[in-house]
C-alpha cells in the first residue's frame, strides 16, 4: 500500500502526499497530550498537528501516522478496534518514513538513528 501511494504521488514525503490528497494540515494548541489527529468534516479531511511540533522532525512521522488512518479508512472510535487501528497507522507511518529516507538518501536506512531523522519513535526505529 505504501509503495502504491508513493508511486501515485511521486514521493514518500507525507506532507506532499497530504497536499496531493487535498488533506489540509493545521497547527493548533493540543497541549501536551496529543501531537496529531485526523478529522473528517463532510467531504473534507484535516490533519491537526500540535503547534509544539511545528518545524520539528517528529512532524513527519505524525503526519505519516495520520495519513495511515486516512488511507486505511479508520473511523474515530473508542473500542478494542482503536488499539488495532493505532498499531496499523504506526506500521504505515514507519514504512512511509522508511521509504522517505530511501528517497532522500538513495539508500536504505540501516541504523535506527537514520529513521529518527523523520521523527520515528526510538522503539520503532530499533526494530529495523
Amino acid at each position: 500500500m505504501v509503495h502504491t501511494i508513493g508511486n501515485e504521488n511521486n514521493t514518500y514525503n507525507p506532507f506532499i502526499i497530504a497536499k496531493n490528497k487535498d488533506i489540509e494540515i493545521r497547527y493548533i494548541d493540543f497541549g501536551i497530550e496529543n501531537y496529531g489527529q485526523l478529522i473528517r468534516i463532510e467531504d473534507s479531511n484535516i490533519i491537526l498537528l500540535s503547534q509544539l511540533i511545528k518545524g520539528m522532525k517528529k512532524s513527519f512521522f505524525i503526519v505519516a501516522h495520520e495519513l495511515g488512518h486516512y488511507v486505511l479508512k479508520h473511523k474515530n472510535q473508542v473500542s478494542d478496534a482503536r488499539v488495532r487501528d493505532e498499531f496499523e497507522a504506526n506500521f504505515f507511518a514507519a514504512e512511509l518514513c522508511f521509504e522517505f529516507y530511501r528517497e532522500q538518501h538513495n539508500k536504505k536506512a540501516t541504523q535506527p538513528r537514520q529513521l529518527l531523522e523523520y521523527g520515528m519513535p526510538m522503539e520503532m526505529a530499533m526494530s529495523i
